[in-house]
């Protein structure tokens, strides 16, 4: 994630087809890719399936969302849903405001 002070709101730390990927997640609980892709295509924003899938691998290794594996056919498939501490938007900027600010404390510390 990369902090855009041009922008407001989720699109200040994801494009704006990863904040309509992230409302959905929080909107239906929990998704597999097939779902999420489905979803994003009837936005303005179309993305490859394989794009959704890495962009909702970013976000569990970043702490806002987790996944489980099912088995089903054709073999293992991830449902990712909200990570407990990020269930809703809110949260979500919660974190990220701390994130950011737990960077610039470490800046901060760096220059003295």
């Amino acid at each position: 994630m990369k902090f855009d002070l041009e922008k407001a709101g989720l699109e200040a730390v994801l494009l704006p087809w990863q904040a309509e990927v992230m409302r959905y997640v929080w909107e239906v609980g929990e998704t597999d890719s097939r779902r999420a892709h489905e979803y994003l295509q009837g936005t303005e924003h179309g993305k490859s399936r394989a794009a959704v899938i890495f962009f909702l691998n970013d976000m569990v290794e970043e702490g806002f969302l987790s996944y489980d594996e099912k088995t089903g056919k054709g073999g293992y498939k991830r449902i990712w849903s909200p990570h407990p501490s990020t269930l809703n938007e809110d949260e979500f900027r919660q974190r990220v405001a701390e994130r950011v600010l737990a960077k610039v404390s470490e800046f901060r510390s760096a220059e003295a």
